[in-house]
């Protein structure tokens, strides 16, 4: 492998993935988009949750297949094992015996009450890296046992914020408090995995979603720890910017994010507003937030007006002014630049079918060809697994995979 360039960067790394919902998932995608070894442990028979959450993609000759579980577990092999019975256990110790990284997202406790926390799981295998994904965190705290989603780390981090133009709270759009604490996992197990390399030992990578989301919205909690202001987030201008914003256009809108002194003279120039380029209190951008409503916005309506969004941000881009259409989700997938830089690869379906996702965002060259994004029915990859990488034999293997009998 020392003389293959193109070697997928987590090649012969081994993990396994007991996540579920999106934040755990997302972050075992990412390893096995770098060529990681991942396998899903799931609960029999059916698979984990959102195996069975909508939207269902319903074919007349094929499976019905949940479009929230394909979104996140391409390249992943998947095995059924109830962890509480106690063969299951020691099958999944056996293969925490020949892993590099387990990650899971059970609340706090779930783990332990099984008897498979990370004190057993390192125990088992001293070199494991063991990543936890939780709402508030593996150790001790006052909120360590509630329950969490996306929202409820969002709305406790100040990253839900109070619309300055309606009063009312608005959510984000995409799930940043799943996808925040996700990449903050990945990221301290490559940490735990680099230190592992130069001192043979595991570690315990405690992700909480509070703490992902709160310094992510580092840029409002500290304004207000050093000015004494809440930030809040306009739609039009930024707190410090302008014209920092989403501006309507004669098909849309477009975003124009004007940052220096040098792009608001250029801004002027496009916009055909010499006047403003002269006025001496909107050289900075506090000037500009200050006096954004009563001299630059009804000019630069003007000059939007009629403007295709397109036309707009090729004409400031060329300025050197950051800008660009506002698109749909429905539009990025075939637009020129997604697709110049191979960020749509087609998600394939345990019966085949395909559809276009975005594509992992990591580029690293040289780039080491991958496998198809495929994802497995549960179970699909147990007696396998369970015998090249736990080393059990046929009869062990029935054993624990034949469904325990109901007591009478």
């Amino acid at each position: 492998m020392q003389n293959q360039p193109d070697v997928a960067p987590l090649a012969g790394i081994v993990v396994l993935d007991l996540t579920r919902w999106l934040a755990g998932p997302y972050c075992t995608m990412m390893l096995a988009d770098a060529g990681a070894t991942v396998i899903k442990v799931e609960p029999p028979p059916e698979g984990e949750i959102t195996r069975h959450l909508e939207p269902i993609l319903r074919a007349e000759d094929g499976e019905a297949v949940s479009a929230y579980f394909l979104r996140l577990n391409r390249r992943k092999k998947s095995i059924c094992l109830d962890l509480r019975r106690p063969e299951a256990k020691e099958a999944f110790l056996s293969l925490v015996r020949h892993a590099d990284v387990v990650v899971e997202n059970f609340r706090p406790g779930v783990m332990n009450k099984l008897g498979l926390g990370q004190e057993a799981v390192r125990a088992a295998n001293p070199k494991v890296v063991y990543c936890s994904i939780s709402g508030f965190g593996g150790a001790e705290s006052p909120l360590r046992s509630w329950p969490s989603f996306n929202l409820v780390a969002e709305s406790m981090t100040g990253l839900v914020q109070v619309d300055p133009e309606t009063g009312n709270p608005r959510a984000m759009g995409p799930a940043i408090g799943d996808l925040a604490p996700a990449l903050h996992a990945l990221s301290g197990i490559l940490m735990a995995l680099m230190r592992r390399a130069r001192t043979g030992t595991g570690s315990y990578v405690d992700i909480a979603m509070f703490d992902s989301c709160m310094s992510i919205n580092e840029l409002a909690v500290a304004t207000s720890s050093m000015t004494g202001k809440e930030l809040e987030y306009g739609r039009r201008i930024n707190p410090n910017l302008a014209p920092y914003g989403l501006y309507p256009v004669a098909d849309g809108h477009v975003c124009i994010a004007v940052a220096s002194e040098e792009q608001w003279i250029r801004f002027c120039s496009v916009i055909d507003a010499p006047d403003l380029a002269k006025d001496g209190e909107l050289l900075s951008g506090e000037g500009r937030v200050r006096h954004f409503y009563e001299r630059i916005e009804p000019v630069m309506l003007a000059w939007l007006r009629g403007r295709t969004r397109d036309e707009v941000a090729i004409k400031l881009a060329a300025a050197g002014v950051p800008a660009a259409p506002v698109q749909r989700a429905s539009e990025v997938l075939t637009s020129e630049q997604a697709i110049a830089r191979d960020m749509i690869e087609q998600v394939v379906a345990p019966d085949g079918r395909r559809w276009p996702v975005p594509a992992s965002p990591i580029r690293i060259s040289p780039r080491a060809p991958m496998p198809p994004a495929r994802t497995v029915a549960p179970g699909s990859d147990t007696h396998a697994v369970l015998g090249e990488f736990a080393g059990l034999d046929a009869a062990a293997i029935a054993a624990i995979t034949t469904p325990s009998r109901p007591a009478h």
